[in-house]
Parts: C-alpha cells; sequence; structure tokens
C-alpha cells in the first residue's frame, strides 16, 4: 500500500493550501492579467474560486491525499520534489510548505472539468467491475468518493486491489488517508447492489456505517490522468483565449460554460442550506434534510474532503446559463447566527453576497437573472443590515472589482447588483431598498482597476431611495485615467438622473 504515514488534515492546523502559482499551473497564464507565479495577479473569478477551494478544504485534504499518493506511485510526482527518495511514507508534512501545496493542488482535481467529464459513476456492482478491469489493464488510477445521502459532504479512499468472498460479496481494499498504514475495505453485495463502509469518515468513530445502493449515486471514480494537464478555465470568458494562444491555456465552450453558486459559512458544523428554485416551481437543494433534485441541467458537486461529516460544507450547484433562478438562503434548520458568503461565479464574472448573516428561523432570497450577471437579494433580517456586495470581471489585460454596502435598510428590502458585460454597465439597484432615513438608505461604493503594472480605486458614498425607485449607474469601461474621477449617475431607470462622482483614492 503507497500512502503518506500521516493522518488527513483540516485547515485548524493552517496548513498552506491553493497559491496563485498552483492556479497559474491549472489553468494557465489567462488567469494572470500580469505577473507570474507567486506574483500572478489572479482575475476576480480565479481569485474567488481559489479561496472558495481553500475554505472547502476545512473539512480535510482526503482528495488531495488520494490523488497525491496515486501519482507518486505511479511516478509522476516525484517524492524527491518534497525532499523525500522513493517512499511516500516516509515524507514529513509539518513544515514541508512544498507538499501542502501539493496536496492542496491535487485536492482539486475533483472539481476539475476533465475530471468531472471522464469520472465514472454508475452502481456498486458497475463500480466493482469497472475496477478490477483498470486495476487490471492499468488503463487509469481512480479514486473513490462517497458521499452522504443529502450529498452535503463526503470521502476520498484510494482503491489499490479486490477480494472476492465468494457468493457475491466483494470487498474493495482502499488506503484510507484517516487511518494511515493500515488496509481497510469496502463492502459490496453484488447481489442486492448495496455497499457499505464502515467508519474512515470520521476517525474518532470507527464504528460509523456508512452505505448506498444502486438508487441512492452516493459512489463514484474519479480518474487521475485527466488531471495531468492543463485545465479548461470554467469560470473564464468563453472568448477569454485565442485558439493558438500558447501558454494562456483554454476555457470551456460557450454552450458548455455554467454559472456556478457557492455558500461558504465562517466556522464548523450546522449551516444554512441553499434551495434553487425554477419557473415552474421545481426544486434542487436540501429540504428537510434531503437533497431535492427536481431541475433540469443544475449539476450538484458534493465535496471529497470532509474528515468529520458534520463539518460537511454546502454543495456546490451548476446552473445552466439562460434561466432565471429564484434561491432561498434558508436558515429553518440551524440554531445559532451564522455568517456565509454567498457566490455566483462563471463567465469571467463573480458577484458575491459577503457577511450575509443568517439567524435560525431567517429566509433570505435573491433571484439571479438568466445569463447570470448579478441578482437581487431580499434581506428579511430583523435588523436594518442587508449584506455587502461583491462582484468582479476581467477585461482584455485589465481586471475591475466593485464593493457596495448599504446602511439604514429597513427588513424586506431588496437590494441588487448587475453588470453587462456587452456595454459595460454596472447597476447597483436600489428600486426595493425600505430606506430608514425619508425613505433614503446610505451606500457606499468601492470601485478598483488593476492590471500588471497599475491600480486604481475610486470611492463614494451617497443616498439611494428607494421610493424613487434610484439606482446607481457607472461605466467601467468608461473608467478615467488615474488621478481623475469616476463620474456616478443616480436616478430611475428611465432616469432623470443626478451626476455624482467617485474621488480617486492616491
Amino acid at each position: 500500500m503507497n500512502g503518506f504515514s500521516f493522518e488527513n488534515y483540516g485547515n485548524d492546523v493552517q496548513p498552506a493550501n491553493l497559491s496563485t502559482a498552483n492556479i497559474q499551473a491549472l489553468f494557465g497564464d489567462q488567469v494572470c492579467v500580469g505577473g507570474d507565479g507567486d506574483n500572478c495577479k489572479l482575475i476576480p473569478p480565479a481569485k474567488r474560486w481559489m479561496e472558495q477551494e481553500n475554505a472547502r478544504m476545512a473539512g480535510g485534504h482526503c482528495m488531495g491525499m488520494s490523488v497525491a499518493a496515486i501519482r507518486m506511485f505511479l511516478d509522476t510526482l516525484p517524492e524527491s520534489e518534497f525532499g523525500g527518495d522513493d517512499a511516500t511514507a516516509e515524507l514529513e508534512i509539518v513544515g514541508n510548505e512544498a507538499l501542502q501545496r501539493s496536496i492542496a493542488e491535487h485536492w482539486v482535481y475533483q472539481d476539475l472539468p476533465k475530471i468531472q467529464q471522464a469520472k465514472f459513476q454508475g452502481t456498486p456492482t458497475e463500480i466493482v467491475n469497472e475496477l478490477v478491469e483498470t486495476l487490471n489493464n492499468g488503463k487509469e488510477d481512480y479514486t473513490i468518493g462517497l458521499y452522504m445521502p443529502d450529498y452535503s459532504g463526503g470521502h476520498a479512499i484510494t482503491p489499490f486491489a479486490i477480494e472476492d468472498r465468494g457468493d457475491g460479496q466483494v470487498s474493495i481494499l482502499v488506503y484510507d488517508n484517516n487511518f494511515p498504514g493500515v488496509t481497510r475495505a469496502l463492502d459490496v453485495d453484488t447481489n442486492d447492489d448495496t455497499w457499505s463502509y464502515v467508519g474512515g469518515i470520521n476517525p474518532s468513530n470507527a464504528d460509523e456505517v456508512y452505505e448506498g445502493n444502486a438508487d441512492t449515486g452516493t459512489l463514484e471514480l474519479l480518474p487521475t490522468s485527466p488531471g495531468e494537464q492543463v485545465q479548461p478555465c470554467a469560470f473564464c470568458r468563453s472568448d477569454a483565449v485565442e485558439e493558438d494562444a500558447e501558454g494562456l491555456g483554454s476555457t470551456l465552450s460557450a454552450e458548455d460554460q455554467y454559472a456556478e453558486l457557492t455558500l461558504r459559512t465562517k466556522g464548523r458544523g450546522e449551516h444554512p442550506h441553499l434551495v434553487i428554485s425554477d419557473e415552474e416551481g421545481r426544486q434542487t437543494g436540501i429540504v428537510d434534510g434531503k437533497m431535492l433534485r427536481e431541475i433540469p441541467g443544475v449539476q450538484i458537486a458534493g465535496s471529497l474532503g470532509v474528515k468529520n461529516w458534520d463539518t460537511a460544507p454546502e454543495p456546490r450547484y451548476q446552473l445552466p446559463l439562460g434561466t432565471p433562478y429564484n434561491v432561498t438562503i434558508d436558515g429553518s434548520s440551524v440554531n445559532r447566527t451564522s455568517i456565509s458568503t454567498l457566490d455566483l461565479t462563471g463567465g469571467g464574472l463573480v458577484v458575491s453576497a459577503e457577511t450575509v448573516r443568517i439567524t435560525p428561523g431567517q429566509q433570505d432570497s435573491l433571484t439571479i437573472t438568466g445569463d447570470s450577471n448579478g441578482f437581487l437579494y431580499e434581506s428579511n433580517s430583523k435588523n436594518e443590515e442587508v449584506p455587502e456586495f461583491f462582484a468582479g470581471l476581467e477585461d482584455g489585460d485589465e481586471a475591475y472589482t466593485l464593493l457596495a454596502t448599504a446602511v439604514g435598510v429597513k427588513p424586506g428590502s431588496e437590494f441588487g447588483l448587475f453588470i453587462d458585460r456587452e456595454s459595460g454597465t454596472v447597476l447597483v439597484d436600489a428600486d426595493g431598498v425600505k430606506g430608514s432615513v425619508d425613505g433614503k438608505a446610505f451606500f457606499g461604493v468601492a470601485v478598483n482597476r488593476y492590471s500588471a503594472d497599475a491600480d486604481d480605486t475610486w470611492m463614494r458614498q451617497t443616498t439611494l431611495s428607494g421610493r424613487k425607485k434610484e439606482g446607481l449607474y457607472f461605466n467601467y469601461k468608461d473608467a478615467p485615467e488615474a488621478g481623475k474621477p469616476l463620474p456616478l449617475e443616480i436616478g430611475p431607470e428611465d432616469g432623470p438622473f443626478r451626476i455624482v462622482r467617485a474621488s480617486y483614492q492616491r
């Protein structure tokens, strides 16, 4: 068995996870607007993707440890790069930043497009048959992914042999990085087409039993080889790279692009759930502890990084473009106030609601446009507060970020942020805001533009009136040169507008 001698770990030990150099290695130079390696200036969607992935490793690095161990066994990842000779088990993790970052880079294999396209999903018996074939012919080396019934969390283990115990009973022998140095077994009953695994998900309880059958879809095989090449960038614009642009990488085709919706909650343990609804009332998400999968085309991605399923993060949802969705941030199952970040990422754009504070029983909602260029957020907090809004995008050799904050906003207010990529128009929508001072609320806006050799910021504080259906507009394509103010237009959609200026920050 070729595995590490140290146990799976989370972020509580403060490891070195993904760096900008890792993101550039995965997706090519297209994710940088300047610099290289650790000096790469990531485009905003890439930076947010890196932050999301690093945060999701909080529960464990099992997927990264499995893939890295496989590649070391295959001699495609030399132990010598991490201070070792030829034995994976002799490598130390403490103080070994290079190994920590490599495990983090291999952890994200589960989220890479080429891995997702090539993963093997089937019944438990079909999983056994695929492993028998590939372990014999050596054409692929898999990591087994096993999930909770609601798909909110999972664990990665490494198969290396099949044991036929007769009468349709099969044991898949595995390296489980929660139990280093011990051969463990995932048992399959091919008569009933069921599987079970005792312990391994939570190393503090080796008696727990996790199981599934032909209908649960909670067992899958993730290949290794498709991850060993530069990946198409799922969060970049489909037209961001010329076909013959050497070293830049590639993107998903326009028809394969999607928007990914994620919810990251600070701390560990219980958190709100996302429930997505389409125009026909179909739902996808966790409702009453069960995962609903009613909306066609919406893909659910669990997390193979949970050392203890009590800390399972919210699944990620991949939304087809061209369809509007309503989303509920459901706090009906939580017993304490949580603070989360909601991200909508794709097509070279990220739009986020930050510091989303959900109290027990609270249900906030948002409406996502069909092209996923922004959303309208309704806060049902009992306090006069709404999340901070963030947006970031790439535009040729430059990148832009926007931060919008509001205070003096009554419960039930709607606050929106939308970006028109074609025209460059940004809208901070206060039409549905119920201001606490004569219908007005106080807003702060900060705009940042950066490139390989420049970094410019403009800021402005102002009031917006929901009664007057006001919004704040500006065009990032027309942002002035450094040192000059940025014009902002305030008014209802059809005008008239008043002009205010965001001052340049030196």
